[in-house]
């Protein structure tokens, strides 16, 4: 590794690794991305475009459900009049003329809607537009209903159309847009309203009159209020769903934005237990360890014979067997340092076979590399070190609110530090401490090569390296 790449594993800040961060750092930091004023304000225009990218669908959609609603209009009205005149002579008369001009109605609107609810052509006014005539063709087919016949306003219940409104009401909420869905439910009611007035609502039908029919009652005043504020409610409650779909999908949108923005700066693996609110890691906090550190030798020689592009193809393809070899035995990257990487085993949750996944992914990256290199792909061979320990070690976030990371220090790091750059000083790709060793499946498959106190250190210990090459 390069020399000025392992400052966090500078003997010299070895009381600050082990002491730690401050305890409240990590968490404010962390608290800002998800919650901060530049997370929403992002959330908010991410939601707006979402809507408008699919208001057009919606309304297409919606232009469909028109034309289902024309069809079933002529079939349950139109078709079955003419299946009535041919089984019995009767016929609907009236019923049939206001069915037609229902059901070419609305597939005429689902038309034009389909026809207009494309990207190129499509403009939000249109479905204010589509609205007004949705409530205008029922208002007047009732109009047209209740006044062919004579009926006073008490009548509005009657007209069949009028059932057609909570449908009406359903069929809007499908453009999640709140303020065309209650422009539609108060055009609804004032028309309503408008009509009972203009036909002559009286408070209850016939009161006076000697052997009037009971069923009248049922479409007096106060009943007709209440079936009034019952197509209200219905409206509202449309409205309400919209309001909380829209809520929700904000606040799935901020959560993914803020998981997005942590996951710039921190391991995809630490994002899902910051996000879901785990205090003790997101201030910081000590815990057992097994620490990795993987280094290139000689990469400044090898370098030298690269033009750049290939030098970066090459670093991008030592990085991604790294990754997957390390998610294969179940750790992670805590971070790559120039022609290197730190990785753990054991963070955030300990594991009774940390040590043994560490030590099995050392060997099998060192058996990975070699097959790399038998490819004859690159211009020289690949060469790695590995030192693996095991300790107790701080972790959390460190940094600000321009650059934060999650990290691990303590003696541990340096440790299993030197034990990477001994590698070379002992010609193994490997080399474990005998903590780390003592975890292994397979203890006999290690052979003590040396003891030491290692570079900067004054405490000896035990290096243990694999009793077999990869």
């Amino acid at each position: 590794m390069q020399p000025g790449l392992r400052l966090q594993q500078d003997p010299s800040r070895k009381a600050a690794a082990v002491t730690g961060p401050p305890a409240g750092a990590g968490a404010d930091l962390l608290t800002d991305p998800l919650a901060g004023s530049l997370v929403a304000p992002l959330a908010g225009d991410l939601v707006a475009g979402l809507m408008r990218r699919h208001e057009v669908a919606a309304e297409r959609l919606i232009g469909w459900l028109r034309v289902g609603i024309g069809a079933c209009v002529f079939v349950t009205v139109i078709a079955a009049s003419h299946l009535l005149h041919e089984l019995a002579g009767v016929s609907l008369g009236l019923f049939e003329h206001n069915a037609w001009i229902a059901a070419l109605g609305f597939l005429a609107i689902g038309a034009a809607s389909i026809a207009l609810a494309v990207p190129q052509r499509w403009r939000h006014a249109y479905a204010y537009l589509f609205m007004v005539l949705d409530v205008g063709l029922v208002l007047a087919i009732t109009v047209l209903a209740l006044g062919e016949r004579g009926l006073p306003g008490n009548a509005l219940p009657s007209a069949p159309i009028v059932w057609a409104i909570p449908l009406v009401l359903a069929v809007g909420a499908l453009r999640y847009d709140v303020k065309v869905q209650l422009s539609a439910v108060a055009l609804l009611t004032l028309g309503l309203l408008g009509i009972a007035a203009g036909l002559g609502h009286r408070l209850v039908l016939d009161p006076a009159s000697a052997g009037t029919p009971a069923w009248t009652q049922l479409v007096s005043m106060p009943v007709n209020v209440m079936r009034l504020a019952l197509i209200l409610l219905a409206g509202a409650a449309t409205a309400l769903g919209i309001v909380r779909s829209r809520r929700l999908l904000a606040s799935a949108v901020r959560d993914a934005v803020g998981r997005a923005s942590l996951s710039r700066f921190l391991p995809a693996e630490i994002v899902p237990r910051l996000a879901a609110g785990d205090a003790a890691l997101r201030r910081g906090r000590r815990q057992r360890a097994v620490i990795a550190f993987v280094d290139i030798r000689d990469s400044t020689g090898m370098a030298e014979g690269m033009d750049p592009e290939g030098l970066s193809r090459f670093f991008t393809a030592f990085r991604t067997r790294i990754l997957a070899c390390v998610r294969r035995h179940h750790g992670f990257v805590d971070k790559f340092i120039g022609d290197g990487a730190l990785i753990l085993f054991g963070v955030p949750d300990e594991g009774g076979d940390d040590a043994a996944r560490a030590l099995a992914f050392a060997q099998d990256l060192a058996g990975i590399v070699e097959a790399w290199n038998e490819t004859r792909e690159l211009p020289r061979a690949v060469r790695i070190g590995i030192g693996i320990h095991v300790g107790e070690v701080f972790c959390g976030i460190v940094g600000d609110e321009e650059r934060m990371e999650f990290t691990v220090l303590g003696d541990a790091v340096n440790v299993a530090s030197r034990l990477e750059q001994a590698t070379k000083r002992y010609g193994a790709v490997v080399l474990a401490s005998e903590a780390a060793v003592a975890g292994s499946s397979d203890p006999t498959a290690w052979r003590e090569v040396g003891r030491e106190p290692l570079a900067g250190r004054t405490q000896p210990i035990t290096i243990f390296a694999p009793v077999l090459p990869a």
